[in-house]
């Protein structure tokens, strides 16, 4: 039997790490939960900027706050994670 609706809690959920930035994401845009026909958990990391991306170099503290922000997705059920 062929189910129409597949509700979206039977998929698996996609992390999203995110950098300390505010900006309106538009439709299709990762940080934007209108872009995914599944569900999609948000942590942002205080601290980490795109500059910080860029260079990989990451302060102690906000390290510190990346592993905790991907131990949150973690809990919180990711499948997968992705930046």
């Amino acid at each position: 039997k062929i189910t129409k609706h597949v509700a979206k809690q039977s998929f698996p959920k996609l992390g999203v790490l995110r950098l300390d930035y505010n900006y309106p994401p538009a439709a299709g845009d990762i940080d934007h939960p209108g872009s995914y026909g599944y569900d999609v958990i948000y942590r942002t990391v205080p601290g980490f900027t795109f500059e910080m991306a860029q260079s990989g170099k990451l302060t102690p503290t906000v390290e510190k706050d990346f592993i905790a922000a991907l131990k949150f997705l973690e809990k919180k059920g990711a499948a997968a994670i992705t930046g």
